[in-house]
């Protein structure tokens, strides 16, 4: 008899735990996941933003409800609204996107947002220049130390012949986005060659560095060119080839004229094709 009181008992505990869960009086369970779930659509719709280049700059506010997200805040253009809605309605959960973003034409980005992107793209070159020089034989073992502060790369620390210093800022300066580049690194052996190295004879090493004083200007003109990375420089007693690839003949004559220019090309041999980029024709 007690036994059966008991199980009564429970089982109306049991049902008021339920009635409490699941009653008028609570949040159901279903509520409590949706809410969960609902909360991580916000992480992530804000997180996707966040990576892209042309949303992160503007601050767009992002709420959900039963799968439901709505956009809120302002754009400077329809191209931007319409990415937000594209983004948000492509990520994971998202069942609908009520796209209340206003557009105000002339909108420049949040000051915070311009100083996290410029704080970014430093962090990214720093991080690129130290894969490339982790990547070189010749630098790989050198004490460099580098700093970037919008976008101009300082380079200190020591190398040991004068080449390991040109070599180091043509790196840096081959990475997209670099503004600049300061070079305070010292040479600790002012007079070695690359004569110095086992297995390299006086004339491959003298070719060498021609071609790399060759590449090297070519670089410091990187502006006047769509894709100054696209072109390969050899050199051999003194003759210079030019191969790969310009976007127009101006291109490939400026390259010719900026090898011409280097001490020690004797003769230049431009086979640089010249592909024109998708847009207008090239002169």
């Amino acid at each position: 008899m007690k036994r059966a009181v008991w199980v009564i008992a429970l089982l109306l505990l049991a049902g008021a735990g339920a009635f409490y869960l699941f009653g008028d009086r609570g949040d159901s369970l279903w509520n409590l996941m949706q809410r969960r779930e609902d909360g991580l659509i916000v992480e992530n719709v804000k997180s996707a933003f966040g990576l892209s280049k042309r949303l992160s700059a503007y601050e767009i506010q992002v709420a959900a409800r039963d799968g439901v997200v709505t956009l809120t805040g302002q754009v400077p253009s329809e191209i931007e609204k319409e990415l937000a809605a594209s983004v948000a309605k492509d990520t994971k959960g998202v069942k609908q996107v009520d796209n209340q973003i206003q557009i105000e034409p002339g909108l420049k980005p949040a000051e915070e947002s311009i100083r996290e992107s410029a704080r970014v793209a430093d962090l990214e070159i720093r991080a690129d220049l130290r894969e490339r020089l982790a990547a070189s034989p010749e630098l790989k073992d050198k004490e460099i130390q580098l700093s970037v502060q919008d976008r101009v790369v300082t380079l200190s620390g020591q190398v040991e012949t004068p080449q390991q210093k040109i070599g180091a800022e043509q790196l840096a300066r081959a990475i997209s986005n670099v503004a600049s580049v300061v070079n305070n690194l010292i040479v600790t052996n002012p007079d070695a060659t690359r004569t110095e190295v086992p297995g390299v004879s006086e004339s491959e090493a003298r070719d060498r560095e021609l071609a790399q004083q060759v590449s090297f200007a070519l670089f410091k003109e990187r502006d006047n060119f769509a894709n100054v990375g696209a072109i390969k420089v050899e050199a051999r007693n003194g003759n210079v080839t030019l191969s790969g690839s310009v976007v127009s003949r101006a291109e490939r004559a400026l390259a010719e004229r900026i090898t011409r220019e280097v001490k020690g090309v004797n003769k230049i041999n431009n086979a640089l094709t010249v592909t024109p980029a998708i847009g207008p024709a090239s002169v």
